[in-house]
């Protein structure tokens, strides 16, 4: 029977008493020993919990998993069991786990779990947790949560690809639990990260290779210098009034769906737009440069229109009498922006646009505003879709999308 039943099914008879508490909590129990599907079993934890609370048969089971099942998805979901099913229990188990767990995973899961709870039942957990990966990373606890919701992303993806990297090398098995070891486990990868850190703070970050940045990021209350390259974002903190006190932020290579607030705002500072402002650029368009800046590492160059461009060096531009921007180019393959700013459909006078081979693949639907606009390059990116919205642009004369 304990086959054929889901957990849900199981909870379901138990509410229609078409099955007594006892005979749930062996089924559950069977599922948890004897089925291969983590979610499954993760799944009769869930249960177990629900329908026989405070009983110590349920409790010696769910313990038993915390303690000695392989799995850290199990282990986790054990741990999150007790505290909610068991809150007055003691907290001997979850000590013991925490400080016998090396699971990346399992660390990331209970923290995160563990900030939405306030009983001060659990403070002891709390602190003990956050003590191991303090002592781990040897950073204060809100620098080390970083660093491990940084580990995390490795991690999962470590996950993702590793069916298809054994599908292309053949490893020994030593060879395999030890790459798996070396990916799931909590190590120092994430500390690489770092560049400086004083007295258990970190000062300089440099965030690679990731499609996500983490929230924790705007915590961190020492931050000075962040680099973010190579990254294909998708998600990221939108908000994050912290890395506006940043003395120093690079963007560099990246691939963006759009920016975020906060980048947009750390690009509005003086010490960007007032280089530009000085070379005769009215104040709302030289906020845009300030913003090519951030995305390139260097300085916008002003060109008057005769002068032959050489936009692969900076993002280059013109202006027209008034001190607005008529052309921007831009075509370097060493520091690519990654993304079009939505905001530079805010220049009422821009004329042209050259963004060659910058991997953008978005065209934003605020394309529409440029009304002066007649030369549009956006050639060798990774644009899928026009949005229809282009069709508002009546004096666009030369319209350039192709690919490699």
């Amino acid at each position: 029977m304990s086959n054929q039943l889901t957990p849900e099914q199981i909870y379901s008879k138990v509410n229609t008493k078409e099955i007594g508490k006892e005979d749930a909590i062996k089924l559950f129990e069977s599922l948890i020993h004897n089925n291969d599907s983590d979610e499954i079993r993760c799944k009769a934890l869930e249960f177990i919990g629900k329908v026989a609370l405070e009983e110590k048969i349920t409790f010696n089971v769910i313990e038993n998993c915390l303690i000695s099942d392989e799995s850290p998805n199990v282990r986790f979901e054990a741990a999150k069991t007790l505290m909610q099913s068991f809150p007055t229990r003691d907290n001997k188990p979850l000590l013991w786990a925490i400080q016998n767990e090396n699971s990346i995973f399992f660390f990331k899961n209970l923290i995160d779990l563990l900030e939405t709870y306030e009983t001060p039942q659990l403070k002891e957990v709390r602190e003990e947790i956050l003590k191991k990966v303090q002592n781990h990373y040897n950073l204060n606890p809100i620098d080390s949560k970083f660093v491990l919701d940084i580990d995390y992303l490795d991690y999962m993806k470590f996950k993702t690809e590793f069916s298809g990297f054994m599908s292309k090398f053949t490893l020994s098995d030593e060879s395999k639990r030890t790459l798996i070891q070396e990916n799931t486990e909590l190590g120092y990868k994430g500390l690489g990260r770092v560049k400086v850190s004083k007295r258990g703070y970190i000062i300089k970050l440099s965030l690679f290779d990731l499609s996500e940045i983490p929230a924790s990021i705007c915590k961190l209350p020492l931050l000075k210098i962040l680099e973010i390259s190579h990254c294909k974002l998708k998600k990221f903190p939108e908000n994050c009034p912290n890395l506006l006190s940043l003395d120093k932020l690079v963007l560099q290579n990246n691939q963006f769906d759009r920016l975020p607030r906060w980048v947009l705002e750390f690009s509005n500072k003086n010490k960007y737009i007032q280089k530009y402002i000085a070379n005769g650029v009215n104040s709302s368009d030289a906020r845009i440069l300030a913003l090519f800046e951030l995305l390139t590492g260097h300085i916008c160059e002003k060109v008057q229109e005769q002068t032959l461009f050489n936009p692969k060096r900076a993002v280059q531009y013109c202006l027209n009498n008034s001190g607005s921007i008529r052309n921007i180019l831009y075509e370097s393959a060493e520091h690519k922006i990654g993304v079009f700013p939505e905001i530079l459909c805010e220049l009422e006078s821009l004329e042209e646009l050259t963004l060659i081979n910058q991997d953008i693949c978005r065209i934003p639907n605020t394309i529409g505003r440029l009304k002066k606009l007649e030369v549009l390059d956006l050639s060798f990116n990774k644009i899928e879709i026009v949005p229809e919205s282009i069709k508002e642009l009546n004096n666009l004369e030369y319209f350039y999308i192709a690919k490699e």
